[in-house]
């Protein structure tokens, strides 16, 4: 991804994200529940799919990824 995308859908989503949340809460005690409780689990599952599935082998400090995907630690 450029840097110019990057900046592009971060953008949208600092304003799409809170956007998204008061038209849900507008549209009433069914809107509350997904502004309270789907969209946060939704940006969760996100964050950890970005975090984990998209992981590489120089990503820091932990186990090494050998090429069958096994994990094995450092020492």
């Amino acid at each position: 991804m450029s840097l110019a995308t990057a900046i592009a859908v971060a953008v949208c989503l600092f304003i799409g994200l809170p956007a998204l949340i008061l038209l849900a809460a507008l549209a009433g005690p069914i809107g509350w529940i997904v502004a309270a409780i789907v969209l946060p689990l939704a940006v969760l599952a996100v964050i950890l799919w970005l975090g984990w599935f998209r992981r590489r082998e120089d990503d820091g400090p932990g186990g090494v990824l050998t090429r069958s995907g096994d994990e094995t630690p450092r020492s």
